[in-house]
């Protein structure tokens, strides 16, 4: 089974569920998604004078994480999603944080210049991308040499007892969340269908590998259910 992950499809859905993303995340991972973005940005080692850029930033959990740990630090969150992207920038305003700027933008062609970037990020968006391994080439294009990156994604597990309770989770227990709380619920039927048919972590690691990224680690949470990855270029 595919899925349609044109960049019109991606950002039409994430517009749609955009108002209560948040919420849902929060429902659907037990608190967790927070969690593994703070352990991924303590790996990043972003520091004062760093420029960092997340991508499929959201609503700016992972923008507003890297600006805390370096508020001298530039960081610059991208997302396809004019809504989330609103989102973010309403989050921002709230909350008094003028060191993060947001920007419409495709991760499969960045507009940026190569090696840009100190660190790059992004929380549980690779697996939305219609090319996972061109995508990681585009990143890894405006990340500077010895940069690095960051992937948190909710990854099948190994075992085939966990990924069976997984798979359970995300294809009857979030849908049924999202049917009460979500305006549109369809979308998160494909969140766990994308979920479903993404790579295991130590598959999805060589995949990081051939984009060319030359040093990948990976460390799974919850049972292999989210893995945090880290590429070095």
């Amino acid at each position: 089974m595919t899925l349609d992950k044109s960049p019109e499809k991606i950002a039409s859905m994430f517009d749609q569920v955009a108002y209560r993303y948040d919420l849902l995340n929060d429902l659907m991972t037990g608190f967790s998604h927070r969690r593994t973005r703070k352990v991924a940005v303590r790996m990043s080692r972003f520091s004062e004078g760093q420029t960092a850029l997340d991508l499929a930033t959201g609503t700016g959990d992972f923008a507003f994480l890297l600006h805390k740990q370096a508020p001298k630090g530039k960081v610059v969150g991208v997302d396809i999603s004019l809504r989330m992207l609103a989102g973010a920038k309403l989050r921002a305003k709230k909350m008094g944080i003028q060191g993060v700027e947001f920007r419409h933008g495709n991760i499969m062609e960045l507009p940026f210049d190569d090696n840009t970037f100190d660190v790059a990020t992004i929380g549980y968006g690779i697996r939305n991308v219609p090319d996972a391994l061109e995508a990681m080439k585009e990143i890894r294009r405006v990340v500077k040499p010895k940069g690095r990156f960051l992937i948190v994604e909710a990854t099948p597990p190994v075992s085939r007892h966990m990924r069976f309770l997984a798979n359970f989770h995300f294809s009857k227990i979030v849908p049924l969340i999202a049917k009460v709380f979500a305006y549109n619920s369809d979308a998160y039927h494909y969140f766990a269908k994308s979920v479903e048919l993404f790579p295991t972590a130590p598959e999805f690691a060589e995949t990081i590998k051939a984009a060319g990224w030359q040093k990948v680690f990976f460390h799974p949470m919850y049972f292999g259910t989210v893995t945090v990855f880290l590429a070095v270029k």
